[in-house]
């Protein structure tokens, strides 16, 4: 019981310091949780993080890891690594060889019909290199091309009924992917996760909207620079 009285305790505490620090339209209980998520998750789970209080010194590249931003990069990229590891064992056996002609396949299974350009743009792939995916799917008789009414330059592209059952043939495979992907995150984490990496995508799809031309120091004095300097 002692123990529920001193965890009732600091529960009020943080009560105390959420109600002071906020506007009384803005007290509910979503923002009580993202308020502890803040002031007590991540104290006690980054203790060791330089989440931007001082200057990066890459002279200290032994330590690297002690800056968040750098880690996060890191780890970020080695996920990455890990489900294009599983990916490729999951199409092993198909005749989809890359994620990318499975994600090409997947939309237009659910859009139908798409043109070239709309396709490549959505998957964030440079023109060359859709093109070449574009190239395989046609190759294979997975996709098909037809001509745009609405704009005489441009050609759309469909899933073809050899394209649906390939594609329809490998969902369980990358479906157990994505369950492995997941791990041993809990469902609250993954939540949680998603909430923040589609924060996260919001963001550089206004980069490369806006900006995907712009050269990398354009880019941080616009978008980071101008952020940190609100806060």
């Amino acid at each position: 019981m002692a123990n529920e009285i001193k965890l009732l305790r600091e529960l009020l505490d943080y009560v105390d310091r959420f109600s002071k620090e906020n506007k009384a339209a803005d007290i509910n209980i979503g923002e009580f949780t993202r308020f502890l998520n803040k002031k007590v998750l991540r104290q006690h789970e980054m203790p060791e993080r330089n989440l931007n209080n001082e200057a990066f010194d890459k002279a200290d590249y032994e330590n690297f890891r002690r800056y968040a931003e750098i880690e996060f990069s890191a780890l970020l990229t080695n996920l990455y690594r890990f489900a294009r590891h599983y990916v490729k064992k999951a199409l092993k056996n198909t005749e989809i060889k890359t994620l990318d002609e499975f994600g090409f396949l997947a939309t237009l299974l659910r859009e139908k019909r798409m043109q070239k350009k709309e396709l490549i743009n959505l998957h964030i792939l440079e023109t060359s290199s859709g093109s070449e995916i574009l190239k395989r799917l046609l190759a294979k008789g997975f996709i098909k091309e037809s001509p745009d009414q609405r704009d005489k330059r441009a050609k759309l592209v469909s899933i073809t009924p050899k394209g649906i059952e390939v594609i329809m043939n490998s969902f369980d495979q990358m479906h157990t992917v994505s369950e492995i992907v997941i791990g041993n995150l809990t469902d609250e984490e993954v939540n949680q996760s998603l909430n923040i990496f589609k924060k996260l995508e919001g963001f550089h799809k206004s980069i490369n909207r806006g900006d995907k031309k712009s050269d990398l120091h354009t880019i941080y004095d616009k978008y980071i620079s101008q952020d940190k300097a609100s806060r």
